[in-house]
């Protein structure tokens, strides 16, 4: 049984990469709010891209 989520924007954004090659993902209110490092472009890249394969597979079925 599948339940409906709820409406809502997302509550961040992914910036980057900054001069370093990372990626960061920080609160729409602003850095000031909180901002984590996620680490190197393609690293965050390939994990981004597993999950969302994950939830494309479970929507599927």
């Amino acid at each position: 049984m599948r339940f409906k989520e709820p409406e809502q924007s997302a509550v961040f954004e992914i910036e980057g990469p900054d001069e370093d090659g990372c990626v960061w993902i920080c609160s729409t209110a602003g850095r000031a709010d909180w901002c984590q490092n996620l680490g190197p472009r393609d690293e965050v890249a390939e994990v981004l891209s597993q999950w969302l394969g994950a939830i494309g597979h479970r929507e599927r079925e």
